[in-house]
């Protein structure tokens, strides 16, 4: 199975994973939206630091599930 039929899989079957994965999505559009932002203010560059770790926290948890679904398969 392919990470990307994995991921669907895991979108289908698995409320926690999708909120996790729509929450990353959600966040990556709104980074991308204030990086274009010009002229860029301290207060700015801070919030995209915050949204940038509230992200990486999801695209962790994301992977964990991942892992867990393929340790899942090998028992």
């Amino acid at each position: 199975m392919t990470r990307e039929e994995i991921i669907q899989k895991l979108l289908q079957e698995d409320k926690e994973f999708r909120y996790h994965y729509e929450k990353h999505e959600e966040l990556d559009k709104q980074i991308d939206k204030l990086e274009k932002h010009h002229p860029m203010t301290h207060d700015l560059e801070m919030e995209i630091e915050r949204l940038k770790k509230e992200r990486l926290y999801h695209k962790d948890m994301i992977e964990l599930k991942i892992q867990q679904f393929l340790n899942s398969q090998k028992a």
